[in-house]
């Protein structure tokens, strides 16, 4: 099954974060989580295998978190359409195994890399007991000329019942640092 949205008239809205990762690593912003459990507001985290593996202590902290919801995205990010059946295959049996060996966890859904799916995609993480999710907003959080400000207002314009929105916890912003922490 592949889903965009929920299937729901209610006024409800998933919130869906990716933490993904290829060969070049990737950050995580807790921060983000922080904001989520202080104002009790689920949410679904699709993590990349790879991500787990460099983040271990942060994904089981996430997974024992019942307000959070653990799904997979993929080991390294690739385009699944693009990949024959035996290494999608291959793919979701190394990241379900990270998954269940770091955080102990056997996700459900699945977030397809970059959104990118075909019938075959779907089947094979269909075989593996997943769900295919989409989204159906966008906030455009890995674009750094994108403000806090636009994707909030960006987001309450185009949600609707069952909206799923896709948002990302990689870290991808700048961080602060003093000038010494950059001259070793």
């Amino acid at each position: 099954m592949l889903i965009r949205r929920l299937p729901t008239t209610e006024r409800v809205v998933a919130l869906t974060f990716d933490a993904c990762q290829t060969l070049k690593p990737a950050g995580y912003a807790p921060q983000i989580i922080g904001i989520l459990r202080k104002e009790r507001v689920p949410a679904t985290l699709f993590l990349g295998g790879r991500w787990i593996e460099w983040h271990a202590d942060a994904a089981k902290n996430l997974a024992a978190d019942p307000l959070l919801e653990i799904a997979t995205h993929s080991y390294l990010h690739p385009h699944f359409p693009k990949l024959t059946e035996r290494e999608m295959r291959a793919d979701l049996e190394k990241t379900l195994a990270v998954h269940q060996k770091l955080t102990g966890c056997k996700p459900k859904a699945f977030r397809l890399p970059y959104g990118e799916h075909n019938p075959i995609t779907v089947k094979v993480a269909e075989s593996y007991g997943l769900t295919s999710v989409l989204w159906d907003i966008e906030t455009g959080d890995p674009d750094p000329k994108s403000s806090a400000k636009e994707i909030v207002r960006e987001v309450f314009r185009q949600t609707k019942p069952g909206s799923i929105v896709i948002q990302h916890m990689n870290g991808r912003g700048f961080r602060f640092v003093c000038i010494s922490d950059t001259l070793r």
